[in-house]
């Protein structure tokens, strides 16, 4: 069984996105930039995770690079995760080393999409710097611009993504941060590949955000927090199981359910 999970904003949480709901929780710090913690778990969040890695192959899923990703200690090197997904799916890691195979495999994606020199001039066209801060090409595959979300032309960036989305790529917001990525490079596709790799027959998965869709339909078992776009989008339409509770201790939440799925498969296919 594998247990495939987006990190920030569904098992791990920043000073300002942890909301208020933690005052009796021991918080773990789990990322170091800059000489500082800049993310957090709940003592009872990663003692679930443990439980979780007992009794499945616990892969990381996240848009951070490579880089990033190796930031969050605690899971990167403290848990020894032998697997990892990184670049919204775009690098998968075994024991910290993109896997060359699937590099191959998006490679030849990446050329059946608009090249991103293209795809960033069709952005400046329609940006400016009152609401696009600053931006960068992520691992040489997707864009990442970080944006005044309060001064978006909403209208012009909706166009936008619909004319996107004839091109191979996709938009999305997630905060404070813009994201432009070829569709094909996705998370979901990603563990597919690992589920192959690892012959597993069921893989539950959770994630808060649109660019999560993906790995949540390539699972057999989705749990998403009752925060974030894809509850913002789903929350009245019964799309998904959500968290009762929000903020940092929706994790725990999600990995009591991952687990109870867990449970029942064993039991169901005994």
């Amino acid at each position: 069984m594998i247990f495939a999970s987006d990190l920030d904003h569904t098992l791990i949480y920043s000073k300002r996105s942890m909301g208020d709901d933690h005052r009796n929780s021991e918080l773990i710090p789990v990322e170091l930039h800059n000489s500082e913690y800049r993310s957090f778990m709940t003592q009872d969040t990663l003692s679930l995770l443990q439980q979780v890695m007992q009794v499945s192959t616990f892969v990381p899923v996240t848009t951070r690079t490579v880089e990033q990703y190796k930031r969050v200690f605690h899971i990167s090197e403290n848990l020894k995760t032998k697997y990892a997904v990184t670049s919204n799916g775009g690098n998968i890691l075994i024991d910290g080393m993109p896997d060359p195979i699937w590099a191959k495999r998006i490679k030849v994606a990446s050329d059946r999409c608009l090249d991103p020199v293209e795809i960033n001039k069709l952005f400046e066209e329609i940006s400016s710097p009152e609401w696009v801060l600053r931006g960068y090409l992520a691992d040489g595959l997707f864009f990442t611009y970080m944006i005044d979300q309060t001064k978006i032309p909403v209208d012009i960036v909706e166009n936008f993504r619909i004319k996107l989305a004839c091109l191979g790529w996709s938009l999305s917001i997630q905060g404070r941060k813009l994201y432009l990525i070829p569709t094909e490079i996705n998370k979901g596709n990603a563990v597919k590949y690992l589920k192959e790799v690892l012959s597993c027959s069921f893989v539950a998965a959770s994630g808060d955000s649109l660019l999560d869709e993906s790995l949540l339909m390539a699972a057999d078992f989705a749990v998403v927090p009752s925060h974030g776009e894809l509850f913002s989008t789903y929350k009245n339409s019964g799309a998904y199981n959500f968290t009762k509770a929000v903020g940092i201790v929706a994790a725990e939440e999600i990995l009591k359910s991952v687990l109870d799925a867990f449970k029942l498969r064993q039991v169901t296919s005994a």
